[in-house]
């Protein structure tokens, strides 16, 4: 499996544009090592030794360590991780008209002195760490994501979530905790709906319009199979956890909002090589 995903990377990386500086390293070469390591679940460090490479896929130089921290961090590289993504959404089909959005803890153990982690609500209470903001479609391609602190409300990355997405993705669907009237009025003036369950299920005294529809919407055979649906971005969080090399918690060297940020996209661009290489066959 890990074979053919890794072919499925090689030809997106084939596609990265040259850098404009004057770089020893390409975009690309620094990008292989950074996907070697997320893919083997090992620190930087380790993909930069060519004895952990195999032979077939061995490069003919290898970066430090310090050179992939340096220009990850780096707005022109950014720019072009950013373009490889949204290429492997182009290429699986990513869009479509329901979006599924939600937020998925990445919780760090409670010795840990990273000073960019905090304190916010995880999946049974209260945890320390970052969290996965994601915009999921029905073919469970994770269409847009943001990493923030734990403490980030979701309500507001998703103010910022939205804009993001494809144009044909007029229907958000979440749940309760998004439930907010300037949520609902962001989504409207991007022309989407969003549909959440109500908390308290009522609508308070001000009997605002959009809410109502949706308590009688809710209320419908449709309302409920959309919060049916709605789960499936749970599948596709444990999709990218049950395959080999998914997301089983962020390691022990993945710290800082950098190294996370950059741990994260790895895993997610593997995940998207890994529904290509399954359409493939």
């Amino acid at each position: 499996m890990e074979g053919q995903v890794w072919r499925i990377v090689e030809a997106l990386l084939r596609g990265a544009q040259p850098p404009s500086g004057r770089f020893r390293f390409s975009d690309a070469e620094i990008l292989r090592v950074v996907l070697w390591a997320v893919l083997h679940d090992r620190p930087m460090v380790w993909a930069c030794r060519p004895e952990h490479w195999s032979g077939r896929w061995r490069p003919a130089r290898l970066p430090h360590a310090s050179t992939i921290s340096r220009r990850w961090r780096s707005p022109a590289l950014q720019e072009e991780v950013g373009r490889l993504y949204q290429e492997a959404v182009c290429r699986l089909g990513g869009g479509g008209r329901y979006v599924a959005i939600d937020g998925r803890p990445l919780v760090v153990g409670g010795c840990s002195k990273d000073p960019d982690t905090r304190v916010g609500r995880g999946a049974r209470g209260m945890a320390r760490g970052y969290k996965m903001y994601a915009a999921v479609d029905t073919q469970h391609v994770i269409l847009a994501y943001q990493i923030h602190p734990m403490s980030m409300a979701e309500q507001t990355v998703a103010l910022s979530l939205l804009p993001q997405l494809p144009p044909e993705a007029t229907r958000v669907v979440g749940d309760k905790i998004y439930d907010s009237m300037k949520l609902h009025r962001v989504a409207a003036a991007s022309g989407r709906r969003l549909y959440t369950p109500l908390r308290e299920n009522r609508v308070g005294r001000r009997q605002q319009p959009r809410r109502l529809q949706l308590l009688r919407l809710l209320q419908s055979g449709v309302g409920r199979r959309l919060m049916l649906w709605r789960t499936g971005i749970e599948r596709t969080f444990g999709n990218n956890t049950t395959v080999s090399f998914g997301f089983k918690g962020l390691p022990a060297w993945a710290r800082r909002s950098h190294r996370v940020k950059r741990w994260m996209w790895g895993k997610t661009f593997l995940y998207h090589a890994w529904l290509l290489s399954k359409r493939a066959t």
